[in-house]
């Protein structure tokens, strides 16, 4: 929708745009790019206003974009939190009345962009109605695992090209964070500059490592019996001052997770409702069933069991923490 609404802005601005979508990176996005063809980059406390329907009246919002600009030419309002559109209780009850004549007869000097953070609006209501008819519509929902490899691509520009090895190892090491994707693309961008190929080892360079892209790939080797792989990013973990009762923290989140996607997933659920159901993304989802089909669900439950000494152990000090950890990579390799 992004690129279908920067094509559409380079024709023409409308009166009017509603933003609705959970996706807080295309929000923004979308916001700034119509905020830039509206005002040519001319932005100023006169022509660019925001309101927060939490703590202000959609009236006065209205009655500014009515205003025209101290010093003429196009100004931009913001609406946010547009919660009038929504089943859920407003903090501030908003006279809804004064929108109906405005989206009829909006005015003309103004760019009015109203922002619904929101998975789905109340379609029953007669405002969501009335003004999805006559605004332009913006959906900004996250980017489904299938559809990501596609918007990753399009981040490159010039004669760049990346791999499909290349963007599977970028979402294993970012997930499907979209402002984290955008900016690693740029960064792996300027590196290779207008021309090239973008491959898995560029991006297993450039792309730095968190705590939890560690722990991951820890279950992976310990996932297919590598050992002396796991041990190793353990030490680097390590290394690097990460302290053994948080790794140990992460690795039981991490395998609760995997024990859960499976529980679910052999149950018929849908990655989507997996991920409603134990409150993570789609697409962690999506990577977490590749490792837990590595492993049995027996093997899942001992994990979580050896794992659940370890911290006892540790917290109640009983043994070297170092040494305790190491104990338990290798119990988690066993066969």
């Amino acid at each position: 929708m992004i690129n279908d609404l920067h094509k559409k802005l380079k024709k023409n601005v409308s009166p009017m745009y509603l933003l609705v979508g959970t996706e807080d990176f295309l929000l923004q996005e979308a916001e700034n790019l119509i905020v830039k063809a509206a005002l040519q980059g001319e932005i100023d406390d006169f022509n660019y206003q925001t309101y927060d329907l939490k703590e202000s009246y959609l009236s006065e919002a209205l009655e500014d974009a009515q205003t025209p600009s101290f010093f003429g030419g196009n100004k931009v309002i913001i609406i946010k939190s547009c919660l009038f559109l929504t089943a859920q209780k407003e903090k501030i009850v908003q006279d809804i009345e004064p929108l109906f004549d405005y989206i009829e007869n909006p005015a003309p000097f103004t760019t009015v962009v109203f922002v619904a953070p929101f998975e789905k609006l109340d379609e029953r209501k007669k405002v969501t109605k009335a003004i999805k008819k006559q605004v332009e519509l913006v959906e900004c929902h996250p980017v489904e695992t299938s559809n990501l490899d596609g918007w990753i691509k399009e981040q490159f520009a010039g004669n760049v090209t990346i791999t499909k090895e290349a963007i599977d190892q970028l979402k294993l090491l970012v997930g499907n964070n979209l402002s984290i994707l955008k900016l690693e693309c740029e960064k792996l961008q300027l590196f290779i500059g207008n021309e090239g190929e973008v491959d898995a080892d560029l991006v297993e360079m450039m792309v730095a490592k968190t705590i939890e892209q560690n722990v991951f790939s820890l279950i992976e080797k310990t996932a297919v019996r590598q050992t002396t792989e796991a041990l190793k990013i353990l030490h680097e973990l390590l290394f690097i001052g990460e302290e053994p009762i948080k790794i140990v923290s992460l690795l039981a989140s991490q395998f609760r997770l995997l024990y859960g996607i499976k529980q679910l997933s052999s149950s018929g659920y849908s990655n989507n409702q997996i991920a409603s159901s134990v409150g993570v993304s789609p697409g962690r989802v999506f990577y977490g069933q590749k490792q837990a089909n590595n492993f049995q669900t027996s093997e899942l439950k001992e994990a979580i069991r050896l794992i659940a000494e370890v911290d006892y152990k540790m917290k109640t000090g009983q043994g070297d923490k170092v040494m305790i950890l190491e104990m338990l990579i290798l119990q988690l390799n066993k066969k």
